[in-house]
């Protein structure tokens, strides 16, 4: 019995003298809502929508499990499996570093795994889809849909290729010829 106690108070001692920070999971200090350059607002509880990665290989740049330096285990990205991925936004830290300066990241719960989101970057670089990046994504396809009509000889030439490319019958690029110089 005595041993027993002296081990539960020696747990107790260390759980006290050792670091909250060493304890964390992930660094950085929690604030209660962001608002991101793009006008999302972001607070716990929230849910966010992975788009697609922006490394070459599909993975994901700005979604990851970040470092631990007690297990020893790098970084790891976000693979492109997980995209269109729907995470729960546990907590948003801001994190300092020398290097890098301040970020703002959304800490989410992915299936089994937790990981951080880089709000800004991720957001401007399409990894998150918010209601701004889909209003942004809307708006620059919007250009390409109102592209001046082709004239009548530009359809012509483009006729004349499709026939030449054995696409078009001669029946079927005549009809389109005749349709089109009416």
């Amino acid at each position: 019995m005595q041993r027993s106690y002296s081990s539960g108070l020696v747990a107790l001692l260390l759980h006290l003298a050792w670091p909250q920070t060493a304890r964390a999971q992930i660094v950085g200090k929690s604030v209660p809502t962001f608002t991101t350059a793009a006008g999302t607002l972001i607070r716990p509880g929230d849910t966010l929508r992975l788009g697609r990665g922006t490394l070459p290989n599909g993975d994901f740049q700005y979604v990851f499990v970040p470092d631990n330096v007690f297990t020893g285990s790098k970084q790891q990205n976000f693979t492109s499996q997980l995209s269109n991925l729907w995470v729960r936004v546990k907590d948003i830290r801001v994190q300092r570093s020398r290097n890098f300066g301040e970020k703002t990241v959304a800490v989410v719960k992915a299936n089994t795994l937790n990981g951080c989101v880089d709000l800004n970057a991720a957001e401007a670089a399409g990894e998150i889809i918010t209601a701004h990046t889909r209003t942004a994504a809307v708006s620059a396809a919007a250009p390409a849909s109102t592209a001046p009509p082709l004239s009548t000889a530009d359809e012509l030439l483009k006729l004349k290729k499709l026939y030449d490319q054995k696409v078009l019958t001669k029946a079927e690029y005549d009809a389109q010829k005749a349709k089109l110089l009416k």
